[in-house]
């Protein structure tokens, strides 16, 4: 198998044809042809379904495209290496993100390190991804240290610290419960709910808080998979949203308010990294300026179990709020 396949069959996918193939390639359309019918022969199963206008890939082929993808992706980022090895620079930092935390503490804490040393990694690279990809990335050492919300399926990686702060309501400005100081579930029975979709069983107190027991079948309710879009629905006057602490901090569009949840429900986060790689100081570093930062700055905060699972259940449990 060779590369030139590999991106053949990227590039039919992406485009739809052959043809379009041919043209983002600049190849001719019979050699992208007979690039994927050898690869088809190598593997020894079909990539694509040929149906006229466009092609679609087999199952066997939208397995085969991830490997691929990750082959290309990897090529590239050797490739980006290679120029940095030649010119005599330091190897790049690798972050990984889950979405929220991309939004909130991460580059709140990499900006005020740039700022207090300007030396500090010239050079480094901050992937965002859901949170059920983070321990892929580590373990595949497409990342070097990791900001995720818990718990994962940690395999071979790492915990270096976990929190836990407890989620707050997000309402549009102009709603009846503004002035409250803090909001229930069935204060909210005849409001439409902006929920998460439950990617984790072991979140299912984070999707549905906000759905009282008695609330009519009937009343709308929406679920996305993106805390920051529930956040700028709820802007939109769509609804009411359970929001994580970290998020409520940093992101305060005009037109949302957060008000406490009179139920603790926990957000749980931290730092993981392949617990079979040497740290840079640079990471180490990094590591442990997120974990300062959120034990100053994020309300009620306090350490989670080392499995990544909330430590506390009930709010009079608590004994931290911010570090001095």
């Amino acid at each position: 198998m060779e590369i030139r396949q590999f991106e053949a069959f990227a590039a039919v996918h992406a485009s739809g044809s052959v043809t379009a193939a041919a043209r983002l390639l600049d190849r001719s359309q019979p050699v992208v042809s007979r690039q994927i019918q050898d690869l088809e022969q190598e593997l020894g199963f079909t990539l694509f379904t040929r149906t006229r206008p466009q092609v679609t890939l087999t199952e066997q082929g939208r397995q085969f495209l991830e490997e691929v993808r990750n082959v290309l992706t990897g090529l590239q980022q050797l490739e980006e290496r290679s120029r940095e090895i030649a010119a005599g620079s330091v190897r790049p930092l690798r972050i990984a993100t889950s979405l929220s935390l991309s939004n909130s503490l991460v580059p709140i804490v990499l900006a005020e390190m740039f700022e207090q040393d300007p030396g500090f990694q010239h050079k480094l690279y901050m992937d965002v991804m859901p949170a059920g990809h983070i321990a892929s990335a580590l373990l595949n050492g497409d990342a070097d240290v990791a900001f995720s919300s818990l718990p994962l399926e940690l395999e071979r990686c790492q915990l270096h610290w976990c929190a836990q702060a407890p989620c707050q309501v997000a309402l549009p400005a102009q709603h009846r419960l503004a002035e409250q100081p803090s909001i229930n579930a069935a204060q909210l029975m005849n409001d439409t709910v902006i929920t998460l979709s439950n990617a984790s069983r072991m979140r299912h107190r984070l999707s549905t808080a906000l759905l009282h027991p008695d609330r009519p079948r009937q009343q709308r309710q929406v679920t996305t998979s993106s805390t920051m879009s529930a956040i700028m629905m709820v802007r939109a006057g769509m609804g009411v949203a359970l929001v994580d602490p970290c998020l409520a901090l940093h992101v305060q569009p005009a037109g949302v308010l957060y008000k406490p949840f009179d139920s603790y429900v926990p957000y749980t986060f931290g730092a993981i990294t392949h617990s079979g790689r040497p740290l840079s100081d640079e990471a180490l570093r990094i590591i442990d300026a997120v974990r300062d930062y959120a034990f100053r700055h994020v309300p009620q905060i306090a350490e989670a179990d080392v499995s990544g699972v909330p430590a506390l259940a009930h709010p009079q449990e608590l004994v931290v709020t911010t570090e001095e």
